[in-house]
């Protein structure tokens, strides 16, 4: 990738495919000529797209399969919100995780998430359910912790971690709303520190709250977004970023941005 203004000392970020400064972009609702259009702007900064919980589900299944290979023809790794593996759990039972799989291979996906975020799943389904996805179907996991509307221990999550690790998760996302006090907004700072100081940073996503989520609103999510950067440095995975946030956050992650004035 040819850049302008070369003589001005841009810190070099680690290039694709990458294990740390990761960014997983959400797609909620880009068109494959929006989608391509943006991807060719920021393509050098997705690492993962994660599909919205189930817009995989409801939208035509030959425009998935499109956005799909569009991803892929920029190293992003595209895969489906782990909300709709839940709501398939919550009608058709666990069992219903082989055939979700062996569909998601067929479409093109390379990659899944395993949560359990609104669906109580005991720990030892949810870790056979890991193991299912990355033995008996090659794909790579990607976990997660935490709850949108309740408030979890940092106890609970980090076993849950690491024991979405043990089972053969890639990384383990951590749920955005955790890290915000639902009562009176703001970043409940003691939840991010205590995880991070258990868990090695690696298999960290940290996500970021979307704006459904009560009390996450633009400055609080931005603020959370400066502090991940500045307290655990430009190399921090950070997931849910809206697509018009990409390229913000690659301005904090090699202070070009406001992170770079202070």
């Amino acid at each position: 990738m040819e850049k302008a203004f070369t003589f001005v000392p841009i810190p070099a970020r680690s290039a694709k495919p990458r294990e740390t400064g990761v960014t997983m972009m959400i797609d909620w609702n880009l068109g494959p000529i929006k989608q391509s259009d943006l991807m060719k702007l920021v393509h050098p900064f997705v690492d993962l797209a994660k599909i919205a919980v189930g817009i995989s589900g409801i939208i035509d299944a030959n425009i998935l399969r499109e956005k799909i290979a569009i991803y892929n023809s920029y190293q992003a790794d595209p895969f489906i919100g782990g909300q709709f593996l839940e709501y398939s759990i919550h009608h058709k039972g666990l069992d219903v995780a082989k055939p979700y799989f062996e569909e998601c291979c067929k479409l093109g996906f390379k990659s899944v998430e395993v949560s359990d975020n609104f669906l109580k799943i005991a720990p030892e389904d949810k870790y056979r359910i890991i193991r299912t996805a990355c033995e008996e179907f090659g794909l790579r996991v990607l976990g997660e912790v935490g709850a949108k509307t309740e408030v979890s221990s940092v106890d609970d999550m980090v076993r849950g971690i690491e024991g979405c690790l043990q089972a053969g998760s890639w990384k383990v996302f951590v749920e955005g709303a955790e890290f915000m006090d639902k009562e009176k907004g703001g970043l409940a700072r003691h939840v991010i520190d205590g995880i991070a100081s258990r868990v090695d940073l690696k298999y960290l996503m940290f996500e970021l709250p979307g704006i459904w989520i009560h009390n996450a609103h633009p400055p609080e999510i931005h603020d959370m977004t400066m502090y991940f950067v500045r307290t655990y440095g430009p190399e921090v995975n950070i997931a849910n970023v809206m697509p018009e946030w990409v390229l913000e956050l690659e301005t904090l992650r090699t202070g070009v941005g406001v992170l770079g004035l202070h």
